[in-house]
């Protein structure tokens, strides 16, 4: 995370020192900036350990890797620890929610945990921890929506996330989320309004609505509301002109949705849309309840109403007794969407789900060689999906500086793709829209000549007296 020019009510800066590590997905990155936002009355952000005496670890679950970089970072961290007694570790996230008193036990550098429904307490466990108290634990489930500071500390973003719901009540045999995150919660939809006119009159002019299951929210809400009626009233909100969502399932796509991908103009033509396997048997197995044909005939109604949209989705290979046939499935679908990018890992048993006490006779290594044959055709369907680009003029929202050229700009279009523009152009920043024509394309990104400016930066920023926080 980046330093934030913070200052407390007398223009002082914040004496702590805060430095966060997030592991995982979108909804731990929105959490680490919460917990910035928490802290920053007491705490400014640094960009390194060692400059810390607080450090924060938002770990994640879902695979077995990142379970294994929180052990492996805290022995890292221990001599920093050993040099200086008043750094405090927490570790927060889907790993302290599953792990709890088992990770301050393994590690006796971690002075507080705190699970996913707490992080409005770690204010109160670091100085708990400061008056002489033992090593705290907070992994207590909530059944409502815990109460954060609205936005987040530090600069103005171009773009947002902002969480919409927490937990999931899908129960795939394979996934940890329902455990760690509990079940869902629906965010009350004035609460999400407002996080979003505050994120605009900041300058933001995207935002990404975030969730495990992003299109069943207001299921539990009384009355219920549907994920459409909360695109609507976000979209009604002055300065923000694309919205994002990740990740709708297969299983709540109805007709409104698919009707507001296609006419909502704010909404951004490009869907993430988990597939896991082309298999309808291990689908089943999966507990996923949809199957191929469904989820063809979403991509099928999506493309047809919006023909220029961008697909991407998420890939298991080798789950327990997916045959070669099941994989030649999952490969014949991904020839059929034609999906601009894929994230595919190898199956990871996680304990305390179905599927880890299923049978499993692959050996890993044949697994590997599957998701080796799956990324080069997903390497060869990008590869094409991305030079179809070239020489069209494309929108591209200006984000900031080229990762690749500290001299120019970049940004993204609608569909989501990384464009790293040729010339410099001091006239721009980040917040602007452009027009630009595509001249090459790379393994992921494209590149292009600024044509003209669409929209400046401060052209639809609500006014202030129009906002009530």
């Amino acid at each position: 995370m980046a330093k934030p020019a913070v200052t407390d009510k007398k223009g002082q800066k914040p004496a702590g020192r805060l430095y966060i590590k997030t592991y995982g997905c979108q909804m731990n990155e929105y959490d680490s900036e919460k917990l910035a936002a928490i802290l920053e009355g007491s705490h400014r952000l640094v960009d390194t350990p060692e400059e810390a005496d607080l450090i924060l670890i938002n770990t994640c679950s879902v695979r077995e890797k990142p379970q294994h970089k929180l052990f492996s970072l805290l022995g890292e961290l221990k001599p920093l620890k050993n040099k200086n007694r008043d750094l405090l570790i927490g570790v927060g996230g889907c790993v302290a929610q599953q792990e709890g008193e088992n990770i301050v036990k393994r590690s006796p550098v971690v002075d507080f945990v705190f699970g996913t429904h707490n992080l409005s307490l770690v204010p109160s466990l670091v100085e708990a921890r400061k008056n002489g108290s033992p090593p705290q634990v907070a992994i207590d489930y909530r059944d409502e929506w815990e109460e954060l500071p609205l936005g987040f500390s530090g600069a103005e973003r171009v773009s947002v996330f902002v969480s919409i719901s927490r937990g999931c009540n899908k129960n795939c045999s394979y996934c940890i989320v329902p455990v760690t995150r509990g079940k869902e919660v629906s965010r009350d939809i004035n609460e999400i309004v407002r996080e979003v006119k505050l994120a605009a009159y900041r300058g933001a002019r995207e935002v990404v609505l975030l969730g495990q299951t992003v299109n069943s929210y207001g299921l539990d809400l009384k009355p219920r509301m549907r994920f459409a009626e909360l695109l609507n009233k976000v979209s009604e909100v002055d300065g923000i002109e694309r919205i994002r969502f990740t990740s709708p399932h297969p299983q709540e796509v109805r007709d409104d949705f698919i009707d507001l991908v296609a006419d909502n103009p704010k909404i951004c033509r490009h869907i993430h849309m988990p597939l896991q396997s082309g298999s309808d048997r291990i689908l089943k197995a999966m507990n996923r309840n949809y199957r191929r044909r469904r989820y063809l005939a979403i991509i099928d109604a999506l493309k047809e109403r919006v023909p220029d949209i961008a697909i991407t989705t998420d890939i298991i290979v080798g789950f327990p007794g997916e045959t070669r046939q099941d994989f030649e499935e999952t490969l014949d679908i991904m020839r059929r969407v034609q999906f601009d990018n894929s994230y595919s890992f190898v199956f990871s048993p996680r304990p305390g789900t179905p599927a880890a006490s299923m049978d499993d006779p692959d050996p890993y290594e044949l697994k590997l060689e599957r998701l080796k044959e799956l990324q080069e055709l997903q390497r060869e369907i990008t590869a094409g999906r991305l030079s179809a680009w070239l020489g069209k003029e494309v929108e591209v929202l200006i984000d900031g500086v080229s990762t690749s050229d500290k001299n120019k700009l970049q940004g993204r279009t609608s569909q989501n793709i990384l464009v790293n523009l040729n010339q410099q152009t001091p006239e721009l920043e980040p917040g602007c829209f452009i027009k630009a024509r595509v001249t090459e394309c790379s393994r992921y990104t494209l590149r292009a000549d600024f044509v003209e400016l669409i929209e400046a930066v401060q052209s639809k920023r609500p006014p202030a007296a129009n906002l009530q926080f």
